[in-house]
């Protein structure tokens, strides 16, 4: 009888795996909770286990103090905010067209940065990443390329590293950098490296020509992952030096991914995709998901995770 159960709970194992029996917890899922707002969000970071933000359309800024359970929404402006980044709970960061927000009470915010416009319009800055409460690098149209050392009291501009739309940017530690984006029918894919901390940039080969590359993530300085148009999942094992496709087996737009370790990852992108891989990408499935509208940024903490996209939507999973 014993033996017979056990047999039972591989076959299980075997079926629903990608649901329960792998190393994420057994009864991980996503659920929608309820945001308190129609805009749409494009980021989502949790300063610790309890405080996070979202932000999106019309100056939309939601936060939690209970690990995403409750939101609540507050609006400085009617500007489009594309990121946020926290260093703490009072320390934080939001980025929109050509402006970048601070606010050292978690609660009230001030114009810390705008970018000079070389036409009618300031580019728009898409992403940023805070290495420390210091240090923080921002990314977004032209080829715009910011960085800070002193909490963004100063932001340097670091022209002439790309005239494409930039995307993503990530920094696995201080030095070990990563900036993508371009592509489409008239720009190339574009992928940045330093490992000096910003002192010196150089091209790494994408292996693709018409995907745009939508957001980076690295696990470690090794191991690292790219997402992008149809369903695009690019992966490196040597630090960029070589990046191979990984089959995720869908068409959508993938708009962004994190990973808890070097196996197990996320992917969301539009009409409510959620990819899921426990082997480090050589094998991505669906996942169940509870909204049909397109998921913009995933962020992961822990043993928890939250999602956000269009018309309000928050999902969190545990």
């Amino acid at each position: 009888m014993l033996k017979k159960n056990c047999l039972a709970l591989i076959v299980l194992c075997g079926v629903f795996g990608y649901l329960g029996c792998t190393q994420d917890s057994v009864q991980f899922e996503w659920r929608r909770v309820e945001s308190g707002t129609s805009e749409h969000l494009y980021g989502v970071h949790f300063a610790d286990t309890k405080h996070g933000w979202a932000v999106g359309t019309a100056g939309a800024i939601l936060s939690t103090a209970d690990a995403g359970m409750t939101w609540h929404l507050t609006s400085v402006s009617k500007d489009t905010f594309t990121a946020v980044n926290f260093a703490t709970p009072n320390n934080g960061w939001l980025t929109s067209i050509g402006k970048v927000y601070y606010t050292g009470s978690g609660s009230t915010w001030r114009i810390q940065h705008q970018v000079r416009a070389a036409g009618p319009r300031p580019p728009g800055i898409l992403d940023m990443h805070f290495i420390t409460a210091a240090e923080g690098w921002a990314v977004g149209g032209s080829g715009t390329v910011l960085h800070t050392t002193d909490g963004g009291n100063r932001w340097e501009s670091q022209s002439n590293l790309s005239k494409m739309h930039l995307w993503g940017v990530y920094f696995v530690d201080p030095n070990h950098g990563w900036i993508v984006g371009g592509g489409g029918e008239n720009e190339d894919p574009e992928i940045l490296h330093t490992r000096d901390g910003g002192k010196q940039w150089v091209r790494q080969k994408s292996d693709t020509s018409n995907e745009h590359l939508f957001e980076v993530y690295f696990a470690n300085p090794t191991h690292g992952w790219i997402v992008g148009s149809d369903g695009l999942i690019l992966h490196t094992a040597d630090s960029g030096r070589t990046w191979v496709r990984q089959k995720s087996t869908v068409d959508q737009a993938l708009r962004a991914v994190a990973f808890r370790d070097m196996k197990r990852g996320w992917a969301v992108g539009e009409k409510g995709l959620i990819l899921h891989t426990t082997d480090g990408g050589n094998m991505w499935r669906r996942y169940p998901t509870p909204v049909q509208y397109n998921l913009q940024d995933i962020y992961l903490n822990k043993n928890a995770g939250w999602i956000v996209g269009a018309k309000g939507t928050i999902l969190r999973g545990h």
